[in-house]
């Protein structure tokens, strides 16, 4: 009981270490922008951070110095399997936080041909099985020397993913971009007395594009779009054939966080999964109060349809995520028949100068990865970028400058075994692991 106790305790401080220095920018976010003081900002950080740590405990509480004693050469899957079921958890629980996954880290590295055919998590788990088998040696080589299939199959694994195999066929067509980051500060952008400023900003910003599609960052404009988009067609949309846009759409009695495709036609997009006190109160009875306390604007919003199409641009169909959805590959969905392209529009000035804005980019990265679909990310105030369909950036502008990228980009058609079957896979063995290994520990206890 003693052990399991230590190690429920060591697994805990791992959590609060990991997020104490991978999430510090949610303090600067409600500090400076949420109107939160000191005080409450820290409150706040301290209990999501405890809140998430809270979730490896589980880790101490199956995972300990009794794991060496049950006899099972498979049991060594348990580590890997119980880590990605927490990620999976934390992603999915409470709204969700998809962040500091083991899996997007090891981009551009020996695993990058797992992630289009398991994905992110499968990746976590192969890391962890690694690093687990290590430490079995360091500890215990007995039981190492017991487990040599374990090694085997992990090399076999490894070399099996090193032949680069594509999915999907690229276009014959291309389509010629311009992504406008400009860099507009989040205490500036919600002041009404300089709207006529970003206006300029982004009138400036296009004057000399000559692309096929002008792409805007997230609410661009700091009002509710109204219907014929004047303000784009009278000063964006001249110099260019097509323009995509974030804007607040307003319909009936509600706000949405959207994209607009806009050229002869107006096509929306809704946002789907919105951010908890950022763009929605949640548990609005209990929360309403804390929330009255950040008084973010435009932070009553609902969320889109969860039935929704892409975008029609010429021959291609245009993907469209908003910021943190990116974070989630289940809102992605493409197909064998179709040449699509993903659109990614995000505001990450909310972060500050902080690991975040570079931590979003690195997602985006896995999700061009996953679906093998080339991305073309726009962000107030970065990191826009034209990413490949391999994750590779093939342009971009850094966090806090003012520019445009022009670029041109291909579409792609057909589906990667992630995108035909996302994380079930991953999900079934890890529930296989974890459903013997207890099976096993009652056994022994």
């Amino acid at each position: 009981m003693q052990s399991k106790k230590n190690a429920m305790i060591l697994s805990f401080i791992y959590g609060l270490l990991i997020f104490s220095l991978g999430t510090s920018w949610i303090f600067n976010s409600i500090y400076t922008y949420g109107n939160g003081g000191i005080v409450v900002s820290s409150i706040v950080t301290i209990i999501f951070i405890l809140v998430q740590s809270s979730y490896f405990l589980i880790i101490g509480f199956f995972i300990n110095s009794r794991y060496f004693d049950y006899e099972n050469k498979l049991l060594i899957l348990a580590p890997a399997s119980f880590l990605v079921l927490i990620e999976f958890i934390r992603s999915y629980l409470f709204t969700g936080f998809p962040w500091l996954i083991i899996g997007h880290s090891q981009i551009h590295t020996i695993f990058d041909n797992m992630y289009p055919f398991l994905g992110s998590y499968f990746v976590s788990f192969i890391t962890v099985l690694i690093s687990t088998y290590l430490v079995v040696v360091f500890i215990n080589k007995e039981k190492a020397l017991k487990c040599k299939f374990i090694l085997f199959g992990i090399i076999l694994t490894l070399s099996a993913f090193q032949y680069n195999l594509s999915w999907v066929e690229d276009s014959d067509e291309f389509i010629s971009i311009a992504m406008i980051q400009p860099n507009i500060k989040q205490n500036e952008k919600f002041n009404m007395s300089n709207l006529r400023e970003i206006e300029n900003k982004y009138i400036s910003l296009s004057k000399n594009i000559k692309s096929d599609l002008i792409i805007m960052p997230e609410t661009a404009l700091p009002i509710v779009y109204k219907p014929g988009g004047i303000f784009y067609r009278d000063n964006i949309i001249k110099q260019s054939n097509s323009i995509i846009s974030g804007i607040f759409r307003k319909e009936k009695n509600n706000i949405f966080n959207s994209m607009i495709l806009l050229n002869e036609t107006e096509q929306f997009y809704d946002k789907r999964h919105l951010v908890p006190f950022g763009e929605y109160t949640p548990l609005k009875p209990l929360f309403e109060p804390l929330a009255q306390i950040f008084a973010i604007p435009m932070s009553d919003l609902s969320s889109g349809s969860s039935d929704q199409s892409p975008f029609t641009f010429n021959n291609f169909k245009l993907i469209p995520i908003i910021c943190y959805e990116s974070a989630y590959s289940s809102l992605i969905e493409t197909n064998n028949n179709d040449y699509s392209v993903i659109v990614n529009l995000s505001n990450d000035s909310w972060f500050g100068n902080s690991f975040a804005p570079y931590q979003h980019l690195q997602i985006t990265q896995i999700r061009a990865m996953e679906f093998q679909r080339n991305i073309i990310r726009s962000a107030n105030t970065g990191v826009s970028a034209h990413i490949n369909k391999y994750g590779e950036i093939i342009k971009k502008l850094d966090y806090n400058t003012d520019g445009v990228i022009e670029s041109e980009i291909f579409a792609t058609k057909g589906s990667t075994p992630f995108s035909r079957f996302g994380d079930y896979p991953v999900l079934m063995l890890i529930s296989i692991v974890i459903i013997f290994y207890v099976a096993r520990i009652r056994k022994y206890e």
